[in-house]
């Protein structure tokens, strides 16, 4: 019988040891945190991080001292409380004239994609005279590009990230109602956002219901708009106007479903595969031939933002229901309209990439964005 070799053996139980060492002293300190830390308020909440970034600490501690013995996935997520997410690493960018050169990169991201698969392919139609800009790292892929589709141009970016925390929203000023507003190419680049997106614009109108960092801040007392909420698996959950109109109501939803955050504008256009856009809404101006945006959802933690803009040569605008339609039969099973018109906005590293209304953007209240989660300084 073939023994193992004496160094091999004490290898092994050196990586043991070192287990169970680290996680002994994750109960141990975890239990100290829980015992000396205040249990309410921000105090709470710095708890929590304090207690997330250790756990961290000691999963990604295991797999370095693991190396080479057994392969243990780093694990790296954000907290809903930093305003500012990790800077992308520059390294990581790249742009391309023909889809086809996207090949190498799409094979490289298929653990994170995990079997699912993308809208963009190496064989997309994109609009002659443009690129292809990505991000790539080990815990995002994010792909835009523009399509001509009857008549007017589609810009998309695609997203899939590895912890729903790095689908993020941030407000201008920082915080619920300041009444700031900047561009959303200023609030992309203030974050650090890979890709971002317009969103709903929440300080434009006195009604939606919003909620941020799990916090109810206004509620749609007369339920007239569609709301799409974001739980803490990164889902959206689409809930139809008229369903939520109290505040026990919302709240209990919000608690129930542990909701990040939400949008309100509206309406759901596709939900469970099935394009179901209304004949009438009150906002959005949704039958006459508009900029239009959406956010969608392809899979888990796999998402698509999608404006129509006019441009050169390209000059049809949609209906919403021509909107949505043309995303169904993509494959799209969940989309979400967005503020459209001069607000519809797509960045990607810090720059706009489609052609806003009117050539200029809007000082708006918000975006929808998605960073990577590896740390700047291991």
């Amino acid at each position: 019988m073939e023994h193992q070799p004496t160094h091999s053996r004490w290898k092994n139980l050196a990586a043991i040891l070192v287990c169970a060492a680290s996680l002994a002293a994750t109960v141990f300190l975890l239990g100290k945190m829980t015992l000396w830390a205040p249990a309410s308020g921000a105090k709470e909440s710095a708890r929590m991080g304090l207690a997330d970034k250790f756990d961290r600490y000691i999963t990604n501690g295991i797999s370095d001292a693991l190396s080479g013995i057994i392969s243990i996935p780093k694990e790296y997520w954000l907290n809903d409380s930093d305003l500012v997410a990790p800077a992308p690493r520059q390294e990581c960018y790249g742009e391309a004239s023909d889809p086809a050169m996207l090949a190498d990169t799409l094979a490289a991201a298929e653990e994170l994609l995990d079997g699912q698969t993308t809208l963009f392919t190496v064989e997309t139609p994109i609009k002659k005279d443009t690129t292809v800009e990505y991000y790539r790292d080990d815990t995002i892929l994010a792909i835009t590009w523009k399509q001509v589709i009857d008549g007017g141009v589609y810009t998309f970016s695609e997203v899939k990230i590895a912890h729903p925390s790095q689908f993020r929203r941030f407000l201008a000023g920082g915080e619920y109602g300041t009444g700031s507003l900047y561009t959303a190419t200023e609030m992309a680049k203030s974050v650090n956002a890979i890709s971002a997106s317009s969103a709903d614009y929440y300080t434009y109108r006195p009604y939606g219901i919003t909620v941020n960092n799990g916090v109810t801040y206004r509620l749609d007392s007369d339920g007239i708009l569609d709301v799409c909420f974001i739980d803490h698996r990164g889902d959206l959950l689409l809930v139809p106007r008229g369903q939520l109109v109290t505040r026990e109501d919302v709240e209990s939803y919000v608690s129930e479903h542990n909701v990040r955050f939400s949008l309100a504008f509206g309406p759901i256009i596709i939900q469970d595969g099935k394009e179901c856009t209304p004949r009438a809404y009150i906002i959005g101006e949704i039958n006459k031939n508009l900029t239009r945006a959406a956010l969608c959802q392809l899979g888990e933690l796999h998402y698509v933002v999608v404006t129509v803009n006019m441009e050169p040569y390209a000059v049809s605008m949609p209906t919403l229901k021509q909107f949505a339609t043309r995303l169904w039969e993509m494959g799209i099973p969940t989309a979400y309209s967005l503020d459209g018109g001069q607000t519809a906005t797509i960045v990607m590293e810090g720059t706009l990439i489609n052609s806003v209304d009117y050539g200029d953007q809007r000082d708006i209240s918000d975006i929808i964005y998605f960073a990577t989660a590896l740390p700047e300084v291991e």
